[in-house]
């Protein structure tokens, strides 16, 4: 049996180990309440944080209160910083896995995208059908031929995924199981159709075997070139570009000049509170430039996803209309240098035709990252004028529906909702509030596309957006695919076809972003050959 001494010894350590384990439980909620506030670190993340919920004054708000408290102690409760880097920096180093499943960890801490499903890209695993290889092909010629008509030059560019450039970082779990849809495309491409489909992997691997020891094109703890990377993807397209107009000269490669940047750029680091540990490489591109840096600069503080430069009525440069999605942000100076004007776009996939008509270019330039091959479908082509589909609706006899009874609204969260009225004429009376509405299931015969003609009344001028699914994406939580058509005010008939292989589930629609009644006289849906 245990002395006097022994047991008074052991009772204050279990004493002090009980307050211990008390102090280390309190702490969070002094801290979250009475201590320093951390909400400040949440933006880091590209978010705000969650406000505080006010005292309910009615039911609804009472019920909705628990889960707004919830979000809100997550983003402000006490020493969060500290606990969420040392959770990611013992997941990285300890066990060598990502923190966060919207990256993947390789060897030296690289980290790549998962975004898009880039992992079933790069492996193979999601390779195009051979529907899709064919409507893809079409709708490229389809935007050629509708640019030439208007005397425009065309061009379509795939800017290849981080994990292309530098497959030896990325992490060996994840085998090759065939082509990825890139090289699918480019192959299908080559031996199909004569249209120009530029690879810029090919121009980013030569400077790649060309770099000096050290040096890398992509941001090894990001997702995009930098400007090393994106200098060689500037010059296959001026190259490219150079032999559709002539007044486009490409650059000497003395011009440019790249120095040393602490800017740390795209990085996760600061997203997984680990900046001071993880810092990359940077250089950044100094050149002379006829459109000033403070234009773009401004243009970044603004958060300016479309750009146009300033005219520069002296030129007899070309003028360019640019679509793009984040791989195009680096190469807007570069690009604009030879060009009188150029607007640029920020979009996925789609094809702006009422932009480039009202800017009237000489030149339209599609840059397109690899892995939306896989996140977007060409689901519609320029040719499809209203006219047209008109035309198309009015020859075919196969209705697959004819009727607006079916329809329903969203019935998700509770600030997208819209309400739905069934008027004495039949006609659907829509109280807009950001939610879709769902119309009934269609079943599209073999060799056939859906063509929608929506009798509809706007209160403004907006847009109409349509989403749907296919055999292989069934779910709008994780995946949206589909396109925006404009929408008059007033009274008007809008046909939309749906070039969709394999189109399963509900397709959704969205009116655009003016609110007030919009009144849905009828929705009949035809099947056409396409």
């Amino acid at each position: 049996m245990s002395s006097t001494p022994e047991l008074r010894l052991r009772q204050v350590c279990d004493a002090l180990v009980a307050l211990g384990f008390v102090a280390c439980v309190l702490l969070v909620p002094y801290q979250t309440f009475f201590g320093r506030a951390t909400s400040s670190s949440v933006p880091r993340e590209f978010r705000a944080p969650a406000p505080q919920p006010q005292v309910p004054r009615s039911m609804a708000q009472a019920l909705a209160w628990p889960a707004g408290f919830d979000a809100w102690y997550r983003d402000h409760f006490g020493l969060r910083s500290s606990l969420i880097r040392w959770h990611n920096l013992v997941k990285m180093e300890l066990f060598g896995v990502s923190p966060t499943s919207e990256i993947v960890l390789g060897p030296e801490h690289w980290m790549y995208t998962t975004r898009d499903r880039a992992v079933d890209v790069y492996r193979g695993a999601d390779p195009f059908t051979l529907e899709e290889l064919e409507l893809w092909v079409r709708v490229l010629e389809d935007r050629r031929t509708w640019c030439e008509q208007r005397g425009i030059r065309y061009l379509f560019a795939i800017a290849p995924n981080k994990e292309t450039i530098y497959p030896e970082y990325f992490p060996a779990r994840f085998d090759k199981l065939g082509p990825t849809r890139r090289e699918q495309l480019r192959e299908f491409v080559a031996r199909r159709s004569d249209f120009p489909l530029l690879d810029l992997s090919d121009a980013l691997l030569a400077e790649k075997a060309a770099l000096a020891p050290g040096k890398q094109l992509y941001f090894p703890l990001g997702t995009h070139w930098n400007d090393r990377g994106a200098l060689p993807a500037y010059r296959a397209l001026i190259g490219r570009l150079a032999e559709l107009d002539a007044r486009i000269v490409q650059r000497p490669a003395s011009d440019f000049v790249l120095n040393y940047s602490a800017f740390q750029d795209d990085s996760w680091a600061g997203r997984l509170y680990v900046e001071d540990l993880l810092i990359q490489d940077n250089d950044e591109l100094e050149y002379s430039r006829a459109v000033p840096k403070e234009f773009w600069a401004e243009a970044a503080l603004k958060r300016q996803l479309d750009v146009t430069t300033p005219d520069r009525p002296d030129s007899n440069l070309p003028r360019a209309v640019v679509f793009h999605d984040s791989m195009g942000e680096k190469l807007r100076p570069l690009l604009a240098e030879h060009f009188r004007s150029v607007t640029f776009k920020w979009v996925a996939s789609d094809f702006d035709t009422a932009l480039i008509e009202a800017q009237r270019p000489d030149v339209v330039l599609q840059v397109f990252v690899e892995r939306a091959l896989a996140a977007t479908s060409l689901s519609s082509s320029p040719l499809d004028t209203q006219e047209r589909l008109a035309r198309e609706f009015a020859d075919s006899h196969e209705v697959l529906l004819d009727s607006i009874a079916g329809i329903e609204p969203h019935t998700g969260d509770e600030r997208r909702k819209i309400s739905l009225e069934q008027r004495a004429d039949g006609a659907l009376e829509v109280e807009y509030g950001l939610g879709p509405l769902y119309l009934p299931q269609l079943e599209v015969p073999a060799g056939s596309w859906a063509v929608l003609r929506f009798d509809l009344e706007a209160p403004a001028a907006t847009v109409l957006g349509v989403e749907f699914l296919t055999a292989r994406f069934k779910d709008y939580s994780t995946l949206a695919r589909g396109f925006v058509r404009p929408l008059g005010a007033g009274r008007g008939e809008l046909y939309v076809k749906l070039r969709v292989p394999g189109l399963a589930g509900r397709v959704r629609v969205h009116f655009g972003g003016v609110q007030g009644k919009y009144v849905l006289h009828a929705l009949e849906v035809r099947a056409v050959p396409q």
